[in-house]
Protein backbone atom coordinates (compact mmCIF):
# COMPACT_ATOMS: atom_id res chain seq x y z
CA UNK A 1 0.00 0.00 0.00
CA UNK A 2 1.18 3.44 -0.73
CA UNK A 3 1.72 5.84 2.09
CA UNK A 4 1.15 9.76 1.29
CA UNK A 5 4.14 11.77 1.78
CA UNK A 6 3.82 14.52 4.09
CA UNK A 7 6.38 17.21 4.75
CA UNK A 8 6.28 19.54 6.89
CA UNK A 9 4.73 22.70 5.89
CA UNK A 10 7.08 26.19 5.56
CA UNK A 11 4.78 28.47 7.34
CA UNK A 12 4.03 26.16 10.10
CA UNK A 13 4.96 27.47 13.77
CA UNK A 14 7.16 25.66 16.13
CA UNK A 15 5.91 24.87 19.59
CA UNK A 16 8.88 27.59 20.71
CA UNK A 17 7.80 30.11 18.70
CA UNK A 18 3.98 29.89 19.91
CA UNK A 19 5.21 30.13 23.67
CA UNK A 20 7.52 32.81 23.02
CA UNK A 21 4.32 35.21 21.28
CA UNK A 22 1.97 33.66 24.12
CA UNK A 23 4.47 34.66 26.17
CA UNK A 24 5.53 38.52 24.75
CA UNK A 25 1.26 39.30 24.73
CA UNK A 26 1.23 38.21 28.21
CA UNK A 27 4.50 40.66 29.08
CA UNK A 28 2.31 43.56 27.42
CA UNK A 29 -1.03 42.52 28.94
CA UNK A 30 0.72 43.20 32.15
CA UNK A 31 2.72 46.44 31.22
CA UNK A 32 -0.93 47.86 29.92
CA UNK A 33 -2.22 48.87 33.53
CA UNK A 34 0.85 50.21 34.51
CA UNK A 35 1.51 52.10 31.61
CA UNK A 36 -2.16 53.83 32.10
CA UNK A 37 -1.26 54.52 35.52
CA UNK A 38 2.00 56.17 34.82
CA UNK A 39 0.13 57.83 32.00
CA UNK A 40 -2.34 59.68 34.11
CA UNK A 41 0.44 60.51 36.83
CA UNK A 42 2.44 62.38 33.78
CA UNK A 43 -0.95 64.45 32.95
CA UNK A 44 -1.86 64.90 36.49
CA UNK A 45 0.90 65.94 38.66
CA UNK A 46 -0.11 67.64 41.50
CA UNK A 47 -2.67 65.06 43.54
CA UNK A 48 -3.49 67.49 46.56
CA UNK A 49 -2.73 70.98 47.71
CA UNK A 50 -3.79 72.46 50.61
CA UNK A 51 -3.53 76.13 52.36
CA UNK A 52 -4.51 76.38 56.33
CA UNK A 53 -4.03 78.91 58.86
CA UNK A 54 -4.48 79.26 62.80
CA UNK A 55 -6.33 82.63 62.07
CA UNK A 56 -7.72 84.50 59.23
CA UNK A 57 -6.57 87.39 61.02
CA UNK A 58 -2.66 87.78 59.99
CA UNK A 59 -0.72 88.75 63.06
CA UNK A 60 2.98 87.65 64.32
CA UNK A 61 2.62 84.43 65.97
CA UNK A 62 0.14 83.18 63.55
CA UNK A 63 0.86 79.80 61.75
CA UNK A 64 0.28 78.87 57.79
CA UNK A 65 0.56 75.78 56.75
CA UNK A 66 0.94 74.25 53.33
CA UNK A 67 0.72 70.39 52.26
CA UNK A 68 1.71 69.25 48.85
CA UNK A 69 1.04 65.44 47.75
CA UNK A 70 2.39 65.03 44.13
CA UNK A 71 2.37 61.59 42.42
CA UNK A 72 6.13 61.76 41.90
CA UNK A 73 6.45 60.98 38.33
CA UNK A 74 8.75 64.21 38.26
CA UNK A 75 9.79 66.78 40.65
CA UNK A 76 7.69 69.44 41.86
CA UNK A 77 7.62 72.48 44.68
CA UNK A 78 4.83 74.76 46.19
CA UNK A 79 4.95 77.80 47.72
CA UNK A 80 2.98 80.08 49.78
CA UNK A 81 2.39 83.69 49.03
CA UNK A 82 1.13 86.99 50.77
CA UNK A 83 -0.50 88.94 48.49
CA UNK A 84 -2.40 92.68 49.01
CA UNK A 85 -2.63 94.65 46.06
CA UNK A 86 0.77 94.74 43.76
CA UNK A 87 2.92 93.59 46.24
CA UNK A 88 3.81 90.45 46.86
CA UNK A 89 5.76 88.05 49.66
CA UNK A 90 7.15 84.18 49.63
CA UNK A 91 6.59 83.32 52.96
CA UNK A 92 7.47 79.16 52.40
CA UNK A 93 8.31 76.72 49.74
CA UNK A 94 8.54 73.02 49.78
CA UNK A 95 10.25 71.09 47.08
CA UNK A 96 9.55 67.06 46.32
CA UNK A 97 11.68 65.22 44.58
CA UNK A 98 10.65 62.40 41.77
CA UNK A 99 10.45 58.81 42.60
CA UNK A 100 13.29 56.64 41.72
CA UNK A 101 11.63 54.51 39.29
CA UNK A 102 8.85 57.11 38.47
CA UNK A 103 7.03 55.31 35.44
CA UNK A 104 7.11 52.25 37.72
CA UNK A 105 6.33 53.43 41.38
CA UNK A 106 3.03 54.66 41.41
CA UNK A 107 3.87 56.12 45.29
CA UNK A 108 2.56 59.54 45.75
CA UNK A 109 5.46 61.92 47.76
CA UNK A 110 3.86 64.17 50.82
CA UNK A 111 5.44 67.46 51.86
CA UNK A 112 4.29 70.33 53.64
CA UNK A 113 5.44 73.90 54.55
CA UNK A 114 5.09 75.67 57.86
CA UNK A 115 5.52 79.10 58.88
CA UNK A 116 5.21 81.33 61.68
CA UNK A 117 4.71 84.46 60.85
CA UNK A 118 7.13 87.44 62.12
CA UNK A 119 6.77 90.83 62.26
CA UNK A 120 9.53 91.40 59.38
CA UNK A 121 7.34 89.09 57.23
CA UNK A 122 4.31 91.74 57.76
CA UNK A 123 6.60 94.92 57.31
CA UNK A 124 5.06 96.35 54.01
CA UNK A 125 1.92 95.31 53.95
CA UNK A 126 -0.96 97.70 55.82
CA UNK A 127 -3.95 96.52 58.02
CA UNK A 128 -6.73 94.88 55.90
CA UNK A 129 -7.85 92.63 53.44
CA UNK A 130 -5.58 90.33 51.67
CA UNK A 131 -5.18 87.07 50.22
CA UNK A 132 -2.99 84.00 51.34
CA UNK A 133 -1.72 81.79 47.62
CA UNK A 134 -0.53 78.58 47.96
CA UNK A 135 1.31 77.63 44.17
CA UNK A 136 1.75 73.99 43.35
CA UNK A 137 3.70 73.23 39.96
CA UNK A 138 4.89 70.31 38.40
CA UNK A 139 7.46 70.08 35.27
CA UNK A 140 6.85 69.26 31.70
CA UNK A 141 6.28 65.73 30.73
CA UNK A 142 5.09 64.78 26.84
CA UNK A 143 6.24 68.28 25.60
CA UNK A 144 3.11 69.96 28.08
CA UNK A 145 3.87 72.13 30.75
CA UNK A 146 0.27 71.47 33.18
CA UNK A 147 -0.78 74.06 34.92
CA UNK A 148 -0.17 75.45 38.76
CA UNK A 149 -2.62 74.49 40.77
CA UNK A 150 -3.34 77.29 42.90
CA UNK A 151 -5.60 77.18 46.19
CA UNK A 152 -6.37 80.84 47.88
CA UNK A 153 -7.90 81.86 51.61
CA UNK A 154 -8.73 85.47 52.01
CA UNK A 155 -7.51 86.63 55.27
CA UNK A 156 -7.31 89.71 57.16
CA UNK A 157 -4.36 91.57 58.22
CA UNK A 158 -4.42 92.98 61.73
CA UNK A 159 -3.10 96.55 62.48
CA UNK A 160 -0.28 97.22 64.48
Amino acid sequence: MARAIITASPFEESRASRLGKRAVLWFILLQLPIGALSSYRAWVQIKDLTLTTTSSTLAPGVVVQSNLVSWARVESDARIELVQGQRVAMLGEVYLPRNHEPVFDPRPRHGSVSVALTPAMLDGFEAGTATLRATAVGRPQWLRVPPPTVREEPVTIAAR
